[in-house]
């Protein structure tokens, strides 16, 4: 997975679990937006599984759910 910084370009490259461990705040930022837009459906269905439809999508729901500077380039 390559991850960008929005501001300072860094690039760093991390296996999936080292991203969860150092983006965890971010992550649960992002599920807790997800969760809040998809609850607001009114075509909304409750049995859904709304965590296993975020990481289904992780680099599109991470890159625009989260308040990050960082940003998922590729996975």
């Amino acid at each position: 997975m390559i991850i960008k910084n929005k501001l300072t370009k860094e690039t760093i490259e991390l296996k999936r679990s080292e991203f969860e461990k150092r983006f965890s705040n971010e992550i649960k930022t992002a599920l807790e937006s997800y969760k809040r837009t998809e609850l607001s459906k009114p075509y909304f269905r409750m049995n859904k599984n709304i965590e296993s439809d975020f990481y289904f999508n992780l680099q599109w729901n991470f890159n625009n759910f989260s308040n990050s500077n960082w940003f998922i380039e590729r996975m």
